[in-house]
């Protein structure tokens, strides 16, 4: 019964994590860095609790699987109870009433682990706990104790219902302690963002959660951009500012990963490689995952041999990425002999304002859309009509040379503003359910009806501006 009990507990943490956080420990993986190398290794011995520090990031890197990471997650306070419960069978005679005691700290073992992104925390309990077994194995030779609990706290059924609250109350902990259905949500945006899985991304941010949360906002932003929807449904998923696209001010891993992703889907590496060094220094070693895995893929792909095979060797000596190794080596060895190709277009590009950066790229590449949607939609967050059509006129020249096939958005501002240009419609054509949908909305403001006209049409350029 009590191995039932205990594998049941196990299983049940296992299910816990599993269902909960899947991305979340994935993402603890990319935030952590274990390696052999000695320098690595030196780093991580300065103060005693490194060689915890060092425990969990060797543990860590099994975390890209999630179903390893849950099962380590739960396996970590079950071996804590198995512990305790050989240090009560050691000091107690007669302790197998006593079995239920060792599950008590069992919700305190799992509300530790929330706030342990190191593991270096539970390394250390489970040390400290081994060596009380250690001294009460050596305490038992001498002499054991009596049970001291009463009879009515000896029965049978304590040691299912108590190990059973246990385990209930870890798991409802799971779910409403430090951690929340948010971090894993922002986790998962995140891997389906690295693997460019936009749709993914769409379906998952609604326009009510982009509202409330800037991170939606700006990886749902970002998947309108790269699958061409932008200049449709930007204001429909809460833009109200150039800074929603990425984050001006990092604050953390989070931002810095996102920022990682932004640039790369822009194809700016610079700014990426800024970034991601940033992303490695903010990890408990110095280093992580991820950033390392970002700056060898832009190295690659920018044939700087050096700088790339300086981290694919410091990810070759860890124990999960020999298929990742071994799938960029050809690669590698592609570009030994080439030397590096940094593209260089016009004077050197150096960031600036949001606005400012995209209309720099929008000079130099005038046929690339992603830049052009990025500056003509932060424009219009910015609700200024004159400046929208000094870059239109600019950009519609490569991007809409007849006038047609204009983005919904671009429309609707376009009538905003013949209101007092009716000119610039003989060169830009408007759809006519746009004509339509423009001639309800006015017509509902002119008779008062503001709130009713922002509820038929929330996405549009016109509710957002009135």
């Amino acid at each position: 019964m009590k191995k039932i009990v205990t594998l049941s507990a196990l299983l049940l943490l296992f299910a816990g994590w599993l269902i909960s956080y899947p991305c979340l420990m994935r993402w603890y993986e990319g935030f952590s860095c274990f390696s052999t190398l000695p320098d690595f290794v030196v780093l991580h011995f300065h103060f005693p609790e490194d060689i915890f520090r060092y425990l969990g990031s060797f543990l860590l890197q099994f975390y890209a699987n999630p179903v390893a990471a849950a099962l380590i997650q739960a396996a970590l306070p079950v071996l804590a109870v198995l512990i305790f419960r050989a240090i009560i069978n050691r000091l107690f005679k007669d302790a197998s009433s006593l079995f239920w005691v060792s599950f008590l700290p069992l919700p305190y073992y799992v509300y530790l682990q929330l706030d342990d992104m190191t593991l270096a925390k539970f390394c250390m309990i489970l040390t400290f706990t081994a060596l009380l077994y250690g001294i009460s194995w050596f305490v038992s030779l001498f002499f054991r104790l009596d049970n001291p609990l009463p009879a009515v706290m000896r029965k049978p059924w304590l040691s299912v219902v108590i190990p059973a609250l246990s385990v209930f109350t870890s798991l409802y902990i799971l779910q409403d302690g430090p951690l929340s259905s948010q971090h894993e949500t922002i986790a998962r945006l995140e891997y389906h963002g690295e693997r460019q899985e936009w749709g993914e991304i769409i379906k998952e941010v609604t326009p009510a959660d982009a509202m409330l949360n800037e991170y939606k906002r700006k990886y749902v932003l970002l998947a309108l951009s790269e699958t061409g929807q932008l200049p449709d449904y930007a204001f429909r998923y809460g833009l109200s500012s150039p800074d929603d696209f990425c984050f001006t001010a990092v604050d953390g891993p989070l931002s810095l990963n996102f920022n990682v992703l932004f640039y790369r889907s822009l194809g700016l590496d610079n700014p990426a490689v800024y970034y991601a060094y940033q992303q490695g220094q903010q990890a408990h070693s110095g280093i992580s995952y991820e950033s390392m895995r970002a700056l060898a893929d832009i190295y690659i792909a920018n044939r700087d041999y050096a700088l790339a095979s300086k981290y694919v060797e410091i990810l070759s000596h860890t124990c999960c990425h020999g298929s990742w190794v071994k799938e960029r080596l050809p690669q590698l060895e592609a570009i030994r002999e080439s030397e590096p190709v940094y593209p260089m277009s016009g004077e050197p590009f150096t960031l600036d304002t949001f606005l400012a950066d995209m209309s720099s790229l929008v000079t130099r590449y005038p046929d690339e859309s992603k830049y052009a949607d990025y500056l003509l939609c932060g424009i219009l967050s910015l609700k200024d009509g004159n400046l929208f059509l000094s870059a239109f006129r600019i950009i519609a020249r490569n991007l809409y040379p007849e006038g047609r096939g204009i983005p919904r958005l671009y429309q609707e501002a376009l009538l905003l503003i013949a209101s007092h240009e009716p000119e610039i419609l003989d060169s830009y054509h408007i759809e006519e359910d746009v004509w339509d949908d423009f001639n309800e909305f006015t017509g509902m403001m002119q008779k008062g009806k503001s709130n009713i006209a922002k509820r038929k049409f929330p996405g549009s350029y016109w509710a957002y501006i009135y």
